[in-house]
């Protein structure tokens, strides 16, 4: 199963590619201090993902926002009633 968020921000750069899922990092080159955050957000996302062992990945164009996919396996587990 997959779940897809998108956005219509303004993209990340793809030097930051590499760090957005780090703790604490956030972008200080966008400028604008409303978007500013703690930078956990997606580090968390992608733990508790990554508990359910799942994946995330980002996909980003400038100026035309970004995409997140997580993908989450289906339980072939029984049901607990």
């Amino acid at each position: 199963m997959y779940i897809r968020v998108k956005d219509h921000g303004v993209g990340i750069p793809p030097e930051a590619l590499p760090r957005i899922f780090d703790r604490f990092y956030h972008l200080d080159e966008m400028g604008d201090h409303l978007f500013r955050g703690a930078g956990i957000g997606l580090s968390i996302a992608r733990q508790v993902i990554e508990q359910h062992l799942g994946t995330i990945e980002v996909e980003t164009e400038s100026g035309q926002g970004s995409t997140f996919t997580t993908y989450l396996p289906l339980s072939t587990s029984p049901k607990i009633q």
